[in-house]
């Protein structure tokens, strides 16, 4: 989930779990424990695609690891305050922090390691998009509104609450729109004699009405878009070999392996001279407009050798000079089922 979300929401935990004993320290605290999972990134950065993809998500947000240093922050926390929050308070504030953090992040689908040390498998709810501004927008309001409740805690207790109520009430809402999802690609895949092994929905970004799928086999990835609000609209499925073979041949044998552990079943791999793309399909496409496999996924992996080493780099939409403005535009109007 996006760190705005993370901080909205841990504000919201903060003022209700500890506003009426530390006022709006409460809110910052909370800001600040619910982006704790997140202190990943400091050492696994954004530019290393092998980091990120392994140590992003990993311990820091496994329950377990979540759990046992949740103790001495919280231990800390009593003894800065002056024990005005008791123990255990502080502690079911911790944990609601972190274990809310981890759990929210397993709604989306970039996968979260949650039970490490005893399994390296990533989970993913795959409900909800890692940014979904029907999701954040009403919290980020009503904290906003609550900070300026500076004498008057009951309000600002209050509107922390109701925030916290529209995140459970929104998230209840995008397994109600996951499942009606699964019945129309389920549908279609049959109709559409798809021969699908495995198949994922999951909505675009900034909204949770406008889907997509991707199904696969050993040979070839499906994906397609679709809103619910017009259901009756057909799925345009589009097909790409995965090309399997050309991972088996790439000496970049670990590297594969992680973007396989990464994103399978749903990987392509493309040949570009000596250098080996590797699609990550499970994100959707990043251009709607286009069909061909470079320029609908313009996020893949780069793996390729240099002086003997194994090197991997990444292309990203920000490097392509994609037209947001365009794809917001494209977004709404298959939102609005002008565009399928």
């Amino acid at each position: 989930m996006d760190s705005l979300s993370h901080i909205v929401i841990g504000a919201a935990i903060g003022e209700t779990f500890l506003g009426k004993k530390i006022g709006r320290w409460g809110m910052l605290l909370g800001a600040i424990a619910k982006s704790v999972p997140d202190f990943d990134l400091f050492y696994t950065g954004l530019s290393d695609p092998r980091a990120y993809m392994c140590e992003h998500r990993a311990h820091t947000h496994s329950l377990f690891i979540e759990a046992l240093y949740a103790i001495p922050i919280a231990w800390l926390l009593v003894k800065i305050f002056r024990q005005k929050v008791s123990f255990p308070r502080m502690l079911t504030f911790m944990l609601a922090c972190l274990w809310g953090h981890s759990l929210l992040d397993w709604c989306t689908n970039f996968g979260t390691q949650l039970l490490l040390p005893f399994t390296n498998e990533n989970y993913s709810l795959n409900n909800l998009a890692i940014v979904d501004l029907l999701f954040t927008l009403p919290m980020l309001i009503l904290v906003l509104i609550a900070v300026f409740y500076k004498k008057n805690a009951v309000r600002r207790n209050k509107l922390a609450q109701a925030s916290l109520i529209y995140c459970f009430v929104y998230l209840g809402l995008t397994f109600v729109n996951k499942a009606q999802a699964e019945n129309i690609v389920q549908a279609s895949i049959l109709k559409n004699n798809i021969p699908a092994t495995s198949h994922i929905t999951n909505p675009t970004m900034l909204n949770n009405v406008l889907w997509y799928s991707v199904a696969s086999n050993d040979t070839t990835v499906f994906i397609g878009e679709f809103s619910l609000l017009h259901k009756q609209n057909p799925i345009t499925w589009y097909s790409y070999p995965r090309n399997q073979y050309l991972m088996q041949q790439c000496k970049n044998k670990k590297d594969v392996e992680i973007v396989r552990w990464f994103g399978d079943p749903y990987t392509i791999a493309e040949a570009n001279g000596d250098t080996l793309n590797l699609y990550a399909v499970k994100f959707g496409r990043t251009n709607m407009k286009e069909s061909e496999l470079k320029k609908t996924f313009v996020f893949y992996y780069k793996l390729y050798q240099k002086d003997g080493k194994e090197m991997m780099g990444m292309e990203d939409a920000n490097q392509k000079n994609v037209n947001f403005k365009d794809s917001f535009v494209d977004l709404w109007e298959r939102i609005c089922g002008r565009r399928y």
